[in-house]
């Protein structure tokens, strides 16, 4: 007589008790030394940054105006930045980015009727479906607004005649401000520090102060109405 087996399918797999298959590793708290130590580093450090990015934008503001200065003065745009001291290292560069600004038809009705009463010949009617427009011939319009560019100032120069025409609706537009560009020197032969390294070398000996803006020799009139665009 032959014995019932009770063996499983070879492709089933026996099932753990579930109190065996979620054993959850138990968390080591940090210690509580280091954590306070590392927390306390941390908000301090924010507030360092918060007050070297107030006294940034203070000690800018002044940078800015002082090289405005002195390029309405000799024209000059671009200047070495060292460390002082006796062998008054070079460790960057600023340099004057010019601003950029075009000829715009600020107000079209203006500069069609102008367009209109002189030259007719570019001045035309254009019908779309429930409407009529005004239309400037468009190599026209580029002629004028190229004009205005290479003048810096609202006037057209007939290119037959000669005459000059005050060009209403139209004006030079700012696209872009002037602004300067700092740079910290890169390392070479001769020096194999770059410029970051030298002014960390340069305040752990002391050599700079980064924690006030330095007094003027005499009082600043820092305008921004009077900032050279």
């Amino acid at each position: 007589m032959t014995a019932t087996t009770t063996e499983q399918p070879v492709d089933q797999a026996v099932e753990e008790p579930a109190a065996e298959q979620a054993v959850e590793k138990k968390v080591t708290p940090p210690d509580p030394a280091y954590l306070a130590a590392v927390l306390r580093q941390r908000l301090a450090m924010k507030a360092r940054l918060d007050a070297a990015a107030e006294l940034f934008e203070t000690v800018n503001t002044r940078a800015e105006y002082l090289l405005d200065q002195q390029y309405k003065a000799s024209k000059s745009t671009k200047a070495d930045v060292t460390l002082g001291g006796d062998d008054d290292a070079k460790f960057g560069t600023v340099t004057r980015v010019g601003g950029e600004a075009e000829a715009e038809v600020t107000d079209r009705g203006a500069f069609e009727a102008w367009v209109r009463d002189t030259y007719p010949e570019h001045f035309d009617f254009r019908i779309i479906p429930a409407r009529t427009e005004v239309e400037v011939a468009p190599e026209f319009r580029a002629a004028v607004l190229a004009a205005v560019d290479a003048a810096g100032t609202p006037r057209y120069a007939d290119p037959k005649s000669g005459e000059i025409h005050d060009v209403p609706g139209v004006r030079i537009v700012p696209k872009r401000r002037r602004y300067w560009r700092w740079l910290f020197t890169r390392t070479s032969k001769r020096q194999p520090l770059d410029g970051r390294a030298l002014v960390a070398e340069a305040i752990e000996a002391g050599h700079l102060d980064l924690d006030r803006a330095i007094e003027a020799p005499a009082p600043l009139a820092l305008d921004p109405a009077g900032t050279e665009e």
